[in-house]
């Protein structure tokens, strides 16, 4: 990406509404988010020390080109939806300033560090080395301007429900990624061994930064990044992973499972806990049974096989 500056707009929000704001703040083009200097969006897997009955300052990125405005006056009315569901607290929008991106970028380093997921997958930032052991794949993923970078909760689980996949011996041949992201679901598919690997995302700097993404991992010839909507997109896929909210999972379900090869696993996040119930009910009358359901924090994976 060219860009190297962003707009950063400062919200006060209670804390059991943080991840829900950020989702949200994701559909207006959000391209990152940083609470009170602990980071929302990093393979760290968030620590126990929030007091839920408490504020939190909440740092949301956007492209300089925004329209400021347009952008304060949807934040506002988000702000307005979300006060009945937290009765008693705050949400309050304050300022914003236009920053370098280096500034970002240090400010990250602190927070991200190498992690490993199951038995194979390493991922780390680019300013720390490792020495992979045998069978060992490693990606090199920093925290970049775009939403999903890392394992806010619902990343997590995917990676998770992934890399227990193959670590299972039940490798997927081929995957399709719906709202890629950053392309980390995708590219850890296809590096584990997932012979064909498709990514797609309706949003144009989603593709930009996983196209790139892959390239730096050498995987730019094994996975094929589209912004073309699912319903266009051909084949049918070993596993299929939806990590998109709720309603747009409900949204896609027919397309979801057209896409979804006899015997092939479904699994969907990006899910709120209390709409867990919502989700299963959507899918209940789908050719599929249900295999597990995990949780991280506020959020939910779903994983089905088809029949």
């Amino acid at each position: 990406m060219t860009n190297d500056t962003w707009i950063r707009i400062e919200i006060s929000t209670p804390a059991p509404a943080i991840d829900l704001v950020c989702t949200e703040l994701s559909t207006f083009g959000c391209v990152g988010t940083l609470v009170e200097e602990r980071d929302l969006d990093t393979f760290n897997i968030p620590d126990d020390e929030c007091d839920y009955n408490s504020d939190l300052k909440l740092q949301a990125y956007f492209p300089a080109d925004s329209n400021r405005p347009l952008l304060r006056t949807r934040i506002e009315e988000l702000l307005e939806e979300l006060r009945p569901l937290y009765p008693g607290r705050s949400f309050q929008l304050g300022g914003q300033q236009q920053i370098k991106q280096e500034d970002w970028a240090e400010g990250w380093k602190q927070h991200f560090t190498t992690i490993r997921i199951g038995q194979r997958l390493i991922i780390r930032p680019s300013w720390e080395d490792y020495t992979p052991r045998a069978n060992e794949v490693v990606l090199q993923l920093d925290p970049g301007m775009a939403f999903g970078t890392g394992t806010h909760g619902t990343t997590l689980l995917c990676l998770q429900a992934i890399v227990a996949l193959f670590d299972r011996g039940h490798a997927p041949q081929s995957l399709l990624d719906v709202g890629t992201g950053s392309g980390i679901l995708a590219m850890a598919a296809a590096a584990l061994g997932s012979q064909t690997v498709l990514a797609c995302d309706i949003d144009p700097v989603a593709c930009e930064v996983a196209a790139e993404n892959c390239r730096l991992n050498g995987l730019e010839k094994r996975v094929r990044i589209t912004n073309n909507p699912l319903e266009q997109l051909p084949g049918r896929y070993d596993l299929v992973v939806a990590n998109i909210l709720a309603e747009e999972n409900l949204r896609l379900a027919d397309q979801l499972i057209a896409h979804l090869a006899p015997g092939g696993y479904l699994f969907l996040s990006g899910i709120l806990r209390e709409k867990e119930e919502l989700v299963c009910s959507g899918f209940s009358q789908q050719p599929l049974k249900l295999q597990q359901v995990t949780h991280e924090d506020e959020w939910v994976c779903l994983a089905w096989q088809r029949n």
